[in-house]
């Protein structure tokens, strides 16, 4: 029974496919709907092994309140002319459920993975605005098709309620970092596994010239079986504690902090970058400041594997907004990792910085990083670096900003082709913050799954989610 129900598959697919019309083409560059009455930010991509794409991203609920929602979309047939159907928009965060009690709620900065079963987790903070009431983490699962590969006809969403997803944490400090949680999941055949972390802050102190901050990092373990309608959920673990991030207290930070990315690798271990600044005296240290790429890699029952430091141009700058990928397609545990190379004043150039570095199996040794080249002869700003990485892929990519207009500047890197580097998405208007993965083609390209922030169609004084679906040659 289980080898027919296999062989009909793809039959299956495609009869499903073909009765469904297409509302998305490759190459199409559209404006994502929103459930929103203002700004659309901060999106998430993930790709499942079907090609199926889930894009999460707050909106503005009300002039201050946040609210979390989802777009979706699935491939129609195995040719690049059957096209992609595009699902309705949903709501995956509501700030009017008023869960704190006291009117305040807000939902902000999603991230979204898919599982090795097709299906994803998507995972959001909850804040009440007036600071009274502790801060949440909040998680949902996602599907796209049912259990014989068919497409839904509306996407599915397990969660406590309309609105609010599971709790994961209301126990740790959002802090000045205030919470950006990212998820790092297992891509095995048929996994239902992933692990949330995020930055707790310990303390904060305020002197008369910096402001001296320290943060845990913690992690949560989730397995969510297929045939549940709930997820199991793992201790809170804190993995790092006293990261500090200081500033001084004429640069105020803008944004989040310590800004956690992860994977999980090809043997299970779990890899984090986040970012680190600290201001003599802090924690004993003196001289001018230091800022640093912190890499910790921790085995499947999270005991430390590595701990690499990486630094800019100079160890006095800011290093900010950390990202890493991997890809489990590779026969190798290479993974790579981007990030910003900021000046203590903010007012000179930014630079883009990325490395490359392989890692020895499920043990602490691994290559010595290398840099990944990348053109800063443009004398201008590059910021909101973002990595992605397949079997044959590997493509870094940054927000640069020019005399009179913003563009989405990317190498690629493929597999028997030299580096090539491009502008991407250049009939768009003004892109920035990319958020990207890429989907491997049956001759070794790849689908690259974009999407960015742009002025509306409608209002331009408003900013909108877009997409682009290209090849990448």
């Amino acid at each position: 029974m289980q080898s027919l129900l296999h062989a009909l598959i793809p039959l299956l697919l495609c009869l499903s496919a073909n009765a469904q019309e297409a509302g998305y083409h490759v190459d199409d560059t559209i404006e994502l709907a929103t459930l929103g009455n203002g700004n659309a930010d901060h999106a998430a991509i993930a790709i499942n092994h079907f090609g199926d794409t889930v894009i999460v991203n707050h909106t503005s609920a009300t002039s201050t309140q946040k609210a979390v929602e989802l777009n979706a979309l699935a491939p129609l047939g195995m040719a690049r002319s059957d096209g992609f159907k595009l699902f309705n928009t949903r709501q995956l965060a509501d700030p009017s459920l008023n869960i704190f009690g006291v009117g305040n709620d807000h939902c902000s900065k999603p991230d979204v993975e898919s599982l090795g079963d097709g299906s994803f987790l998507a995972v959001w903070s909850r804040h009440d605005l007036s600071g009274v009431q502790p801060s949440r983490i909040e998680i949902c699962k996602i599907s796209t098709r049912n259990i014989f590969g068919n497409l839904l006809p509306q996407v599915r969403i397990l969660s406590t309620r309309t609105g609010e997803g599971f709790l994961l944490d209301d126990t740790s400090n959002s802090g000045d970092a205030g919470f950006m949680p990212d998820i790092a999941s297992s891509k095995a055949a048929g996994s239902t596994k992933a692990m949330v972390v995020f930055a707790h802050e310990q303390s904060a102190y305020i002197s008369q010239t910096n402001t001296f901050r320290d943060y845990d990092l913690r992690v949560k373990k989730i397995y969510w079986p297929p045939d549940s309608s709930s997820p199991t959920l793992g201790p809170l673990v804190t993995l790092e504690t006293n990261i500090p991030l200081d500033n001084a207290n004429t640069e105020a930070y803008a944004g989040g902090l310590v800004l956690p990315d992860a994977v999980i690798d090809d043997v299970g271990a779990l890899t984090i970058v986040y970012e680190s600044y600290v201001i003599a005296p802090h924690h004993g240290h003196f001289g001018p400041p230091e800022g640093s790429i912190q890499l910790r890699r921790y085995s499947p029952n999270l005991s430390l594997l590595n701990e690499i430091t990486f630094h800019g141009h100079g160890t006095e700058r800011h290093q900010r907004r950390p990202m890493i990928a991997t890809s489990d397609q590779d026969a190798t545990n290479k993974l790579i990792l981007g990030w910003n190379d900021i000046d203590d004043n903010r007012s000179l150039a930014h630079r883009a910085q990325f490395r490359s570095v392989t890692f020895t199996g499920n043990t602490s040794g691994y290559t010595t990083p290398t840099v990944i080249p990348w053109d800063e002869s443009f004398g201008h700003k590059d910021d909101l670096v973002n990595v992605a990485m397949s079997r044959y892929s590997k493509l870094v990519m940054a927000t640069r900003t020019l005399l009179n207009r913003k563009v989405l500047y990317g190498t690629l890197m493929q597999t028997r082709r030299p580096p090539a580097t491009n502008e991407f998405a250049p009939n768009s208007d003004q892109p920035w913050r990319p958020a990207m993965a890429i989907h491997d083609l049956p001759d070794s390209r790849g689908l690259n799954y974009l999407c960015f922030e742009g002025p509306s169609a409608s209002d331009p004084s408003l900013n909108r989610i877009h997409l682009t679906i290209h090849i990448l040659r």
